[in-house]
């Protein structure tokens, strides 16, 4: 037998539930209508085997007057008539009772339908979704896309699955016992005690049943996360498996993830089925304790055959509710599993937020500041250290270094996207942690290494920050990015609608259409990250001055590891490890023959290099 959850497991355990409880109450309406619907249901049903169990010894004392007679409910016994207009009455009254409950049912599932799958699944993925978009980077970079992509459609699920599984059926379910616990009872007390004798038993086996399952059903949550990023990677990556010729490998890599999905659940429902039938066998020597013990009482005139008859229905309803608490511990289990994913997401700490009385930036005019700037991803492992310059209004810096270097990173502290760790950066004497979060990236345009376009029209891409932008705009940012000509040539112009991926244009055309992207706002600072390094030496030029027309005018922050993208910029920092190592113009720095002239001249050529530093033209 397994051992007992340590203490701390129980409490984070406990503590989900009450998260769970707190999430069903913001449902309470609805799910109080659906619990009603149940109870009126329940009445229904006792209602007609009562009645079923009268007509039974009408019949037996119509056809043996010796037998007992009937009992009637209350103690309310009907006019004088014939036993036939008597079973008439009867019948009718359980045929009208079964009408009312196939019409309470189909409400009951109707009403179930709309609370779970037109409320509460859309509004929890949504709400998922939501906090998903105001996490920093640093949560995308610590969770894999298949995990992310799960929590919001599997383990929503999951916690649809408590509410309706759980909640709701674990609610009825105790209604239900206890309704038929009393009706039994009443019946016959000593009856009653025999045929629960070992209902302790069935508690520990689920119990044990439920310690056994929980670690399986977190174990299954993490396999589907590898099945999905698989399949994700599988369709985003397609290009490059047939390029190698890997398509039976990737396959089968996706069917070790599937088979091992397969097997995994495979044991749970091994330890689901052997749980079931032990509920079951248990509930059955509940029937062979009321055959013997019941069938007694009968044959001494205790109880009637009717009432045997209604307690053996009883008994029947009251093992199907016990039975159902396997189902309902295992749809625990599952929610669980899913749910804590899901609470992981929405408890997640924001950590770049805007201040509660933000700071507001005014016409911005760009300078750009770095004081004692240091940032560390983890504690104790900087990738920026002590950064100190500043960018004056209309300046362009560029930022060189090898990959690794932290240019990236760099940039991404203007717009916040990550926090300093120590320092301060201020845009217009403003520390941007005073700002308002949304005011300041949109005055700041960003255009990344691989910027991603949407599956929507051009004209919709370009637009993406400013939806209510104007055509005339549209265009405008599209001239300033040299991308108006291309655009124009291509089936309906600014309302092509791009491929998934953007994958019926060039890199080129991409890079262009993002820089348009970033210019429809006016932005005063522009951001570049690398924009040429996955283009050729043609489309690097077209990248290249659809960046000169760009920057004009703007403060313009450029990342490249390619002397051709920095070159032109009126300064130019050399990163190595975090720190600024080089400083200087593309002419300084050729002269200084240190990193960024060694680079040069495995890119240019050293003799041209050499040429560039000792003043003649190259």
């Amino acid at each position: 037998m397994q051992t007992p959850s340590p203490p701390r497991e129980n409490e984070k355990n406990a503590r989900l539930l009450r998260r769970l409880l707190g999430l069903a109450l913001q449902y309470r309406g609805a799910c109080v209508g659906v619990f009603a619907l149940q109870v009126v249901l329940l009445g229904l049903g006792l209602s007609g085997l009562g009645l079923g169990g009268l007509a039974i010894d009408v019949i037996r004392h119509e056809l043996d007057p010796g037998a007992p007679a009937p009992r009637w409910p209350f103690g309310i016994e009907p006019p004088a008539g014939s036993p036939r207009a008597l079973l008439f009455v009867i019948g009718a009254l359980v045929l009208g009772m079964a009408g009312a409950r196939a019409l309470l049912n189909y409400a009951y599932s109707v009403q179930v339908g709309k609370l779970m799958h037109l409320r509460l699944v859309p509004e929890l993925r949504a709400r998922v979704f939501d906090k998903l978009q105001r996490l920093s980077f640093r949560f995308f970079d610590a969770n894999a896309s298949g995990s992310i992509i799960n929590r919001v459609t599997g383990d929503v699920q999951s916690v649809r699955a408590f509410v309706d599984g759980v909640l709701l059926q674990g609610a009825i379910m105790l209604l239900s016992l206890g309704v038929y616990l009393v009706y039994m009872l009443e019946t016959h007390v000593g009856l009653s005690l025999a045929c629960l004798a070992f209902m302790p038993a069935l508690w520990w086996l689920t119990a044990w049943f439920s310690a056994r399952a929980r670690p399986e059903y977190e174990k299954n949550r993490a396999l589907m996360d590898d099945l999905v990023l698989a399949m994700s990677e599988g369709v985003h990556g397609i290009q490059v498996t047939k390029v190698f010729g890997r398509e039976a490998e990737e396959l089968e890599r996706f069917r070790r993830k599937n088979r091992a999905v397969l097997e995994q659940q495979t044991a749970i429902f091994r330890r689901v089925s052997r749980f079931t039938p032990g509920v079951g066998f248990i509930t059955h020597l509940d029937t062979a304790i009321l055959l013997l013990y019941g069938g007694s009482l009968v044959s001494r005139q205790v109880l009637t055959l009717g009432e045997l008859i209604v307690f053996a229905g009883l008994m029947q309803q009251f093992s199907g509710q016990i039975t159902s608490m396997a189902g309902i511990v295992n749809t625990l289990q599952q929610s669980l599993a899913g749910a804590r994913r899901v609470f992981e997401v929405l408890d997640a700490p924001i950590e770049v937020a805007a201040p509660a009385t933000p700071r507001r930036l005014g016409r911005a005019t760009g300078r750009v500041r770095f004081e004692h700037v240091s940032f560390a991803y983890e504690a104790g492992r900087r990738v920026l250290d002590d950064l100190n310059f500043e960018v004056p209004p209309g300046a362009s810096l560029a930022i060189f270094g090898a990959t690794g270097a932290g240019k990236s990173t760099l940039i991404s502290l203007v717009p916040r996207f990550f926090d300093v760790s120590q320092g301060r950066v201020l845009v217009d004497g403003h520390d941007v942690r005073e700002l308002d979060l949304d005011e300041l990236r949109r005055r700041v345009g960003v255009v990344f290494q691989e910027s991603l376009l949407f599956h929507c029209s051009v004209a919709e891409n370009i637009a993406f920050g400013y939806p209510d932008a104007s055509r005339e705009a549209i265009e405008r940012a599209a001239r300033l990015a040299c991308a108006h000509e291309f655009i124009s040539a291509l089936p309906d112009g600014y309302d092509t609608v791009l491929a998934e991926g953007a994958v019926n244009l060039s890199g080129g055309q991409r890079q262009r259409i993002a820089i348009a992207r970033a210019l429809l706002l006016e932005p005063s600072i522009l951001l570049l990250d690398d924009p040429t390094s996955a283009v050729d030496s043609e489309t690097e030029h077209e990248v290249l001055t659809a960046m000169q027309r760009a920057m004009a005018g703007r403060t313009t922050l450029i990342v490249g590891n390619r002397v051709s993208t920095v070159k032109g910029a009126d300064r130019i920092l050399v990163l190595e490890r975090g720190r600024v190592v080089e400083s200087g113009t593309h002419a300084e720095l050729l002269e200084q023959r240190g990193l960024y002239f060694r680079t040069a001249a495995l890119q240019l050529g050293e003799r041209e290099a050499s040429a560039v530093g000792e003043g003649v033209p190259a």
